[in-house]
């Protein structure tokens, strides 16, 4: 008798999708915290770090946020 178990194995074997793309198509670039090293993203206006309150930039005027 023959298992049936390998018939389907084979089979998910020959019909993957086999992906050939980079993965760094799909990185962030990041900078981090000179304070406690956590990561953020380049490029942003963050002036505080989130986890240690390190201010990156000194700025006269209040950055408004979407809350």
């Amino acid at each position: 008798m023959a298992n049936p178990f390998k018939k389907i194995t084979d089979n998910a074997n020959k019909t993957k999708k086999v992906w050939t793309e980079s993965r760094e198509d799909s990185r962030t670039d990041t900078r981090t915290c000179e304070g406690c090293g956590a990561a953020r993203p380049k490029d942003t206006n963050l002036t505080t770090c989130d986890y240690c309150g390190f201010r990156f930039m000194d700025i006269d005027e209040e950055v408004k946020t979407d809350v």
